[in-house]
């Protein structure tokens, strides 16, 4: 049996998701208690998504889908070669590194979760953001101005990590827009929304 922790509207829980569908393996969701003493116990930085499988759990996005790819049969998540592996891994640490601080933490909490619960938010701390977030994701576009995917002519983790914070800021506007005027990228996120798995994990 598979379980995954999480919450629907959170952006890496949604990475993980497209993974398990996208290898066809069924899964329950069940909600993340955060910031519980029990919630500490699976997830030491108290954060999701968080993997059970028959017992064996693992926590972080891209850990999850790498496990999802190897532990079950289904279309590959991953280049066969080594080259393509590594370009793989490169794009999913540059986007957990570089992008997902500036667009997840300062823009998209902000303003799809603070402001939903009634908590102030600073304007111009989530533009700043957005700001820095556009320019991290410069080479992003420039990667995908040649080729189809971030590691080849295929989707991969890489693809599936960046894809739910792209389409997400693809609903905001003005100073909060961070994917504006990259058009490689906003090609790719076309591509990759045409994909079933991606009407089939829309946070409902």
């Amino acid at each position: 049996m598979v379980t995954l922790y999480g919450s629907a509207f959170s952006t890496f829980t949604w990475s993980a998701r497209l993974a398990l569908t996208e290898k066809g393996v069924p899964y329950e969701m069940a909600a993340a208690k955060l910031r519980t003493p029990e919630w500490g116990l699976m997830h030491p930085y108290q954060r999701m998504p968080v993997l059970d499988h028959d017992g064996f759990r693992v926590f972080e996005a891209a850990a999850v889908m790498n496990y999802v790819d190897e532990a079950f049969e289904g279309p590959a998540l991953k280049p066969a070669d080594a080259h393509g592996r590594a370009r793989m891994w490169q794009w999913a640490s540059a986007f957990s590194d570089y992008v997902a601080p500036s667009a997840v933490r300062g823009v998209l909490i902000p303003r799809f979760v603070l402001a939903a619960r009634g908590i102030a938010v600073d304007d111009a701390a989530v533009h700043a953001a957005a700001a820095k977030a556009h320019t991290m994701l410069e080479p992003f576009e420039a990667a995908l101005g040649t080729s189809s995917y971030l590691a080849g002519e295929k989707p991969s983790i890489a693809d599936y990590l960046l894809l739910p914070v792209v389409a997400t800021g693809g609903q905001l506007e003005g100073a909060d827009q961070y994917s504006h005027g990259l058009p490689s990228l906003n090609a790719w996120r076309k591509r990759m929304a045409a994909r079933p798995s991606f009407a089939a994990c829309l946070p409902r």
